[in-house]
């Protein structure tokens, strides 16, 4: 069982050094634009703790209200980046990868759907290379739903758009439709025991839009989304009820390295463990070549 603690921390205004940022500043110093961004009023204090408000976007699907545990981790991983530029002594843009993570949902009370959250983070170290953070998703009322600890890998932009340059899109081909509304469809899903697999098909630049916006990758946040939804197929199919309410409890991320525009996705699933109403599922995906981008180990609890 992952041990974290997490703490709300409002922003100190008694000093005076509260300062709004702008999409316009955020943008110069990460490249993660709309409609992936969707965070609003950021504000940032003296010591680069950050706050921001955020409308959940994605259905939940069979998880608990308010909010998907991939999408959280979505805008708290955002806003943990925005707390690393700030931090970083190089004001220039940088991409902010999350490699490894944890979340965990602290909120046990019953929700309904909500139109706002307020999410908090900060950077608790930086150098170069690498940076860690730690952040949570409140409720209108600043409880405590979730929260996420993350490390990030630091690239200069320079450094990022060298390594992709083949993946390189001078005007990008993104569409009006936000993809971030809706949830990737599952195809080839099939069941074996206590495994499972499926496909996400062929990544589109569609799927990424905003991620980056000049070098297509599917967000992490969004292939978590996937995994997920299979763990809930899976579930679902294991019990024999497709009725289910599903609880994130807990869950740690591996991704080494990005699922590209162009590539294929396949997804697997293997439970490690059961006992009640509690599942361990470890989730896997790889793409094109085999390579491994996304490796996910969940707790989730069943909700009669």
């Amino acid at each position: 069982m992952m041990e974290i603690q997490f703490k709300a921390i409002a922003l100190d205004e008694t000093k005076g050094a509260v300062r709004k940022l702008s999409k316009e500043d955020i943008f110069q110093l990460i490249d993660v634009h709309e409609p992936y961004y969707a965070l609003q009023d950021v504000s940032a204090d003296a010591n680069n703790f950050a706050t921001a408000r955020i409308r959940p976007e994605q259905p939940v699907g069979h998880e608990i209200l308010p909010v998907s545990a991939a999408e959280a981790c979505r805008h708290l991983a955002i806003l943990g980046s925005v707390c690393c530029a700030l931090v970083n002594p190089v004001k220039q843009k940088h991409y902010y990868l999350a490699h490894a993570g944890t979340y965990r949902r602290s909120m046990e009370r019953e929700y309904y759907a909500a139109s706002e959250l307020i999410a908090t983070a900060e950077c608790t170290f930086f150098s170069k290379r690498k940076a860690t953070i730690k952040a949570c998703l409140l409720d209108n009322q600043n409880q405590l739903i979730c929260g996420i600890d993350a490390t990030f890998h630091v690239l200069h932009h320079t450094l990022f758009e060298r390594f992709y340059v083949d993946l390189y899109r001078e005007v990008p081909v993104f569409g009006q439709k936000n993809p971030y509304y809706q949830k990737n469809p599952l195809f080839d899903l099939s069941f074996s025991g206590p495994s499972a697999s499926a496909s996400l098909g062929k990544i589109q630049d569609t799927n990424c839009a905003g991620h980056f916006p000049q070098l297509p990758a599917l967000p992490v946040a969004i292939l978590m989304n996937s995994l997920l939804d299979l763990a809930t197929a899976y579930i679902h199919h294991v019990t024999g009820n497709h009725l289910l309410k599903l609880c994130v409890r807990e869950m740690t991320l591996l991704a080494d390295n990005l699922g590209l525009s162009g590539e294929t996705v396949t997804l697997y699933l293997k439970q490690e463990a059961s006992l009640d109403n509690r599942f361990r599922l470890r989730c896997t995906a790889v793409s094109t070549g085999n390579k491994s981008i996304g490796d996910i180990t969940a707790i989730i609890e069943t909700i009669a």
